[in-house]
């Protein structure tokens, strides 16, 4: 019940940014907050609950339950509110067993309560601007590793999952704009279709063949949702939602009213999608990611 409470809290707030900002909507979603990560294990939280936190815009990105801050003496600010995650587990059955007598496996979900580092005692905010991590070759360097096969003489962005090839103008058509940089809306864009590259049936097999406008529109949204957390591992505000894909709004926010799951069904989507792009950043001789 309180997994479900979450679910419509989050979808609620989606809609309303949605409605409030329209194309800027993930945006502003998302502010100038920090890479959401374990303030223990230093590991980046994941799929929806990497959303939940991007959405907190707390001016760090260190997260932990209070037990957590509590073995690195620090003390939650009282009067301080936390942000509940979710966290999924498959759980063997100690009684039950499929046909083939092995143990039947089920999810589970448990909620935990974080906060983050700016709601300690004593923390004193770092003083940086937003993006000053960001560097062009490590983004570049993402991208080519994928081996995707991408065009860059192109007037518009998109992917041709027939011929598996991502179409981009060159990074010259890109401009300056009041909210982005020239990198942010280029390598926004990029990644946006790098995603969908990932749906493709050698891949993620995410793509529906003759898929209907709810299926298109699903998938625009899992596509923006990976090109969002690809600019947040980078260290760059995601770019406003491109104008072409401006017109599934009015298809998301039916959805989300319809269907309260489905902004974590794509953060999930979406969530795979890097895993498989951070699969290919291995090293073969060390075994370490690059980016």
């Amino acid at each position: 019940m309180i997994a479900i409470d979450l679910m419509e809290k989050t979808t609620k707030n989606v809609l309303a940014k949605m409605a409030k900002c329209g194309a800027g909507w993930l945006r502003s979603w998302v502010g100038e907050s920090q890479l959401p990560i374990n303030c223990e294990t230093g590991k980046a939280y994941q799929g929806v609950n990497l959303f939940i936190l991007l959405g907190e815009e707390k001016s760090s990105g260190k997260w932990g339950t209070y037990k957590a801050w509590s073995r690195l003496d620090k003390q939650i600010s009282k009067g301080e509110k936390g942000t509940q995650i979710i966290y999924f587990q498959i759980t063997k059955s100690k009684t039950k067993v499929d046909s083939k007598g092995d143990p039947l496996k089920y999810p589970m979900m448990r909620i935990y309560t974080v906060f983050n580092e700016s709601q300690t005692d004593g923390y004193v905010m770092e003083t940086k601007t937003y993006g000053d991590n960001f560097s062009c070759a490590n983004a570049d360097e993402w991208i080519a590793n994928t081996k995707a096969v991408i065009d860059y003489n192109n007037i518009s962005a998109f992917y041709n999952p027939n011929a598996d090839k991502i179409g981009m103008p060159p990074k010259t058509a890109f401009f300056k704009t009041d909210d982005a940089t020239q990198e942010q809306n280029f390598y926004g864009t990029l990644f946006h279709e790098l995603t969908h590259w990932t749906g493709h049936t050698s891949r993620n097999d995410r793509l529906i063949k003759r898929a209907s406008r709810t299926d298109y529109a699903f998938e625009e949204l899992v596509a923006e949702l990976g090109a969002c957390f690809q600019s947040v591992h980078f260290g760059i505000e995601p770019a406003e939602v491109n104008a072409d894909h401006t017109k599934y709004l009015n298809g998301w926010l039916q959805a989300l009213k319809n269907d309260k799951q489905l902004i974590f069904k794509a953060s999930a989507q979406a969530q795979k999608a890097i895993q498989y792009i951070e699969g290919l950043q291995l090293d073969s001789t060390d075994g370490k990611i690059n980016a």
